[in-house]
C-alpha cells in the first residue's frame, strides 16, 4: 500500500474544483505546504524564445540527463510542445481524468518525443530559493501531481514510455536563475506513483475512467 502523507488526512476538497492540471496542482500545494516546512517554496519559471531552446540544449548536456534519459543531445528528440505554445493557448485533453464530468485540460512546459524510440519526456519547470541539499529527494507533491496529470493526456496515449521530469531552477537574485544538477523523475507506469497521485486527484474531487483505474492498482 502506498505511503499516506499527513496532509491527505486533513485535506479539504475544494467547493468548485477546476478541470485543469494547474488548478489541481495548486490545490495540492496549498493543502500540503503546511507539512513541508518553511523550506517549501517554488514558483513558475517562464522562458521566452531562444532561451527555452538553449535551456533544453543545456539540460541534455548535463550528466543527469545522460544517466537518467540515456541521451546527451537534444538532436535525439523532437520538441513537440513548449510553454510558449501554452501561453498561446495550446493545451491537451486528458479524457481519462474528469472533474464534474469534464475532461482535465493540461499544458505542460515541455513535451519531447524521441526520434527513434517510442518514448516521450514531459518537463515541468519550477524555480525555488531553497538550496538543493534541502529539497526532498522525492520532490514536492504539487510537482508530482501536475506531471501525473500530464502523463495521461490523450496525445501521448500511444507512447510506450512516458518519462516525467520536475526540472528545478535556483532563483539566486533579481532575474538570475541557474539550473540544478539533479531533478526528480517518475514514469507513467510507476504503480506507486500512480496510486499516490490518483488518490490526491480523488480527494480534489476527480474521477478516473473505469478502464484506467484498474491499471493503476
Amino acid at each position: 500500500m502506498t505511503k499516506k502523507y499527513n496532509w491527505e488526512i486533513s485535506a479539504k476538497k475544494p467547493t468548485n474544483p477546476k478541470n485543469n492540471a494547474s488548478s489541481f496542482a495548486q490545490w495540492v500545494y496549498k493543502e500540503s505546504k503546511h507539512t513541508g516546512s518553511k523550506l517549501y517554496s517554488e514558483s513558475k519559471y517562464k522562458q521566452k524564445g531562444k532561451a527555452t531552446h538553449l535551456a533544453i540544449d543545456n539540460f541534455f548536456r548535463m550528466k543527469w540527463a545522460e544517466n537518467n534519459l540515456e541521451s546527451d543531445s537534444i538532436s535525439d528528440w523532437i520538441i513537440d510542445h513548449t510553454e510558449i505554445d501554452g501561453r498561446a493557448g495550446k493545451y491537451y485533453k486528458a479524457s481519462n481524468l474528469r472533474i464534474n464530468s469534464k475532461s482535465l485540460y493540461c499544458s505542460p512546459d515541455l513535451i519531447l518525443r524521441h526520434k527513434k524510440k517510442n518514448q516521450a519526456v514531459i518537463i515541468e519547470r519550477k524555480t525555488t530559493f531553497v538550496p538543493s541539499s534541502l529539497i526532498p529527494a522525492s520532490g514536492w507533491p504539487n510537482v508530482q501531481a501536475q506531471l501525473w496529470c500530464y502523463s495521461w493526456i490523450d496525445y501521448l496515449s500511444d507512447v510506450e514510455e512516458v518519462i516525467l521530469v520536475g526540472q528545478l531552477w535556483h532563483h539566486m537574485r533579481n532575474e538570475a536563475f541557474t539550473m540544478y544538477d539533479n531533478h526528480t523523475m517518475w514514469k507513467r507506469d510507476d504503480k506507486e506513483f500512480n496510486e499516490r497521485c490518483s488518490n490526491w486527484f480523488k480527494l480534489y474531487g476527480g474521477v478516473l475512467s473505469e478502464h484506467l483505474e484498474p491499471a493503476l492498482i
